[in-house]
C-alpha cells in the first residue's frame, strides 16, 4: 500500500504529476523543435511560418513534459505506477480539493461516519458491514446499475487522513485517499482527495464514463461540493446533472 498511497498523495501534500513524457521524449521534442526553428528561419512565406509554429509546439511540449494527445490515449507515469503497484491493467488518477467553513474536528466527525456517505455521495447507495463483519460492503451505481463490492479502511489518522481501498478481485477496483488540513487564515478545513481506479476498457472507457458523468474524478469533485454544502448549510444545495436524483 505504501507505493500506492504515495502516488495518491493529493495537492497540498505531494502534487499528483500531470506530466506524461519521459526525459528522453522531452529531449527529443526539444531537439526536433529547435531543428524546425532553424529550418523556419531559412524559409520564407507560409512554409517558414508553419515550420516555426511546429517547432514552437515541439519545444513547448518538451519543456512542459505534457502531451495532450498521449494523455488522451494513455496513462501518466504516476498512473502507470499505481497500476503496477495495485496489479491493475491500467489506472486513472484524479485529485480534487475543497475548503469547508467549519473546524476540522466537526468536518472529520461527519466525514468519518461512513454510513452517512449516501447522504452526500451521489453514486453511493449504501455502506455497511460485510457478511462476516470484518470488511465493508459498498453498494454503488455504475452506468449499468447498482454494483456491490467489499473493501475497507487501509490507513487512518483521526482528523488527518482516511484511506479506503476495495478488496482484491472486487467488481470495482478503486483506492481513495482523503487528507484534512486547517485552512490558512482560520478559514476552516481543507479536504484534499485523490482517487485511483482501474477503468473498464482502459483510457477509452474512462472518457466514455466522463460522457455519462459517471467518471470517478467528476463524481469526486461533485461529492466534495455536496459535503461542503451539507456541513455549512445543513442541506445539499449543489446543482446535479440531469437524471441524478438529489439525496437530501
Amino acid at each position: 500500500m505504501a507505493d500506492i498511497d504515495g502516488a495518491l498523495a493529493p495537492p497540498g501534500t505531494r502534487l499528483s504529476p500531470r506530466k506524461n513524457l519521459k526525459l528522453a521524449e522531452r529531449g527529443l521534442s526539444m531537439a526536433a523543435g529547435s531543428l524546425l526553428g532553424v529550418l523556419a528561419a531559412r524559409q520564407q512565406g507560409a512554409a517558414g511560418v508553419m515550420l516555426g509554429l511546429a517547432g514552437s509546439l515541439l519545444v513547448a511540449r518538451g519543456m512542459s513534459g505534457a502531451a495532450p494527445a498521449k494523455r488522451l490515449l494513455g496513462q501518466r507515469p504516476d498512473e502507470a505506477e499505481v497500476a503496477k503497484a495495485a496489479g491493475w491493467k491500467s489506472a486513472a488518477v484524479a485529485s480534487r480539493s475543497v475548503t469547508i467553513n467549519a473546524p476540522r474536528a466537526v468536518v472529520w466527525r461527519r466525514f468519518r461516519d461512513l454510513r452517512s456517505w449516501p447522504d452526500w455521495a451521489v453514486n453511493i447507495e449504501a455502506i455497511g458491514p460485510s457478511a462476516n463483519g470484518s470488511r465493508l460492503r459498498f453498494t454503488t451505481q455504475d452506468p449499468s446499475g447498482p454494483v456491490q463490492w467489499t473493501g475497507g479502511v487501509t490507513e487512518e489518522r483521526p482528523e488527518e487522513l482516511l484511506a479506503i481501498s476495495s478488496d482484491e478481485g472486487s467488481a470495482v477496483p478503486v483506492r481513495v485517499r482523503y487528507e484534512f488540513h486547517d485552512a490558512p487564515g482560520g478559514r476552516g478545513t481543507e479536504i484534499h482527495a485523490a482517487v485511483a481506479y482501474e477503468p473498464p476498457g482502459g483510457s477509452l472507457g474512462r472518457y466514455a464514463a466522463k460522457l455519462t458523468q459517471r467518471e470517478p474524478g467528476i463524481q469526486l469533485r461533485r461529492d466534495l461540493k455536496r459535503f461542503k454544502s451539507l456541513i455549512e448549510t445543513g442541506e445539499i444545495a449543489v446543482n446535479d446533472p440531469q437524471g441524478t436524483e438529489p439525496k437530501a
